[in-house]
């Protein structure tokens, strides 16, 4: 038997902002480990937010390699009575009650006046705050720094399995990424990165000049230092790196930067895989 403050949850109960903020904070996680697309991470958080039910924030969450902390369903153990039962019932009852009130009432003369008692407060459980909730964020990309694109490489190499790629791009400002790897039919295919792995179902035959290479064979922390110092050496310390891309183009591995200042003022800056300067090139109006 259940206890007085028992609370049974079923599917079309209401949901509670805390049910929404841990659906969403699901979303954004199986978003980050690229079970979803950015938008069907866009659409679910949108019907997560808006969601009425418990069914309704379940819906969004069932085919996820995820564990989410919404109460669980308790089924009705119980058939509903038919109303012609439940109305002869409802008259027995009456009947019952009209009989004691008229029995009591026959007697109240001789009975004492009970003395009045105390109200007893009864306890009432406390709603669980928003604030205790510990939210599941998604972890950023960093591709400022060596930590940061280790951390980026090794992600990717557990998402896909290996470390063989044919173009890294990077956008540090923006955070955000495109890798070109093989698929398994030996097409060129992109994976989007903005917050997760996004593969993308277009591919493309390979460019005969293009090869692969095994991106744990580049260190990080080079890569990093081009990148920082890629302003300074087009004599722009104002400058930001905005577009990097890492390729073995014929043969020569290369980290190619170009650098941002303004609408009309830049610059491009070429490495090898070592750090060593191939081209620096600035540009003024």
């Amino acid at each position: 038997m259940k206890g007085k403050n028992t609370v049974v949850t079923r599917p079309d109960m209401r949901a509670r902002d805390i049910d929404r903020a841990r659906t969403a904070s699901a979303l954004d996680e199986a978003y980050a480990d690229g079970q979803l697309s950015f938008d069907e991470h866009r659409l679910r958080n949108d019907r997560a937010r808006g969601a009425v039910t418990l069914a309704e924030l379940r819906a969004l969450v069932t085919d996820l390699q995820l564990n989410v902390d919404l109460p669980d369903p308790e089924p009705r153990s119980a058939r509903p009575k038919p109303r012609v039962v439940l109305a002869l019932g409802s008259v027995v009852i009456i009947a019952a009650g009209l009989a004691v009130f008229f029995a009591m009432n026959s007697h109240s003369e001789d009975l004492p006046t009970p003395a009045p008692t105390p109200s007893a407060s009864v306890p009432t459980a406390a709603a669980p705050l928003l604030d205790d909730v510990v939210p599941i964020v998604a972890r950023p990309f960093d591709f400022g720094t060596a930590e940061g694109l280790d951390d980026f490489r090794n992600r990717y190499i557990e998402r896909f399995g290996d470390a063989d790629v044919i173009e890294i791009d990077l956008q540090p400002a923006d955070q955000r990424a495109s890798i070109y790897r093989l698929d398994d039919d030996g097409r060129v295919q992109r994976v989007m990165v903005s917050g997760g792995f996004e593969p993308q179902s277009d591919t493309d035959v390979l460019d005969e000049d293009k090869r692969v290479f095994d991106w744990t064979l580049l260190d990080s922390t080079v890569v990093a230092g081009v990148v920082a110092g890629a302003p300074q050496s087009i004599g722009a310390s104002d400058g930001v790196s905005k577009y990097v891309t890492i390729d073995d183009d014929a043969g020569e591995q290369r980290i190619s930067i170009s650098v941002y200042v303004d609408d009309s003022n830049g610059g491009y800056v070429e490495t090898d895989f070592a750090g060593n300067p191939i081209t620096v090139n600035a540009y003024t109006p």
